[in-house]
């Protein structure tokens, strides 16, 4: 990440534009070397571990499922089979349903809008 000073950005259009095209050499010279070697030059960094994401998620996973779980340990301690059924089958629909609406976002689903490779074909 770099920063650039106003000033040093150039105030003539053809100027700014030579700058900003230099600086777009630069960048696709570090995407290659990337692509060749895997990394990025200079000094590499690594965020630390932080625990609180995951006692974060461990909270909210026991406040939000402990009473599903609770619910679904009730049904199959009844002992009746209609009760599990409807419940294996609610459970099911949903997780059709959840992999259904996931379905929909895949990139290969989606608009081909703006595509110049799907233009060309036509």
């Amino acid at each position: 990440i770099r920063r650039f000073p106003l000033e040093d950005i150039p105030q003539d259009e053809k100027e700014a534009a030579n700058w900003l095209h230099k600086l777009y050499q630069e960048k696709d010279a570090l995407q290659e070397m990337y692509n060749q070697e895997g990394i990025f030059p200079g000094q590499q960094f690594k965020p630390p571990r932080r625990p609180w994401t995951l006692l974060n998620f461990l909270f909210w996973a026991t406040v939000l499922l402990s009473p599903l779980f609770t619910f679904g340990f009730g049904v199959f301690a009844s002992g009746s089979p209609l009760l599990i059924l409807a419940f294996l089958g609610l459970v099911g629909a949903a997780s059709f349903g959840v992999r259904r609406l996931i379905g929909v976002t895949e990139i290969e689903k989606g608009s081909s809008y703006g595509n110049q490779e799907f233009k060309k074909k036509e």
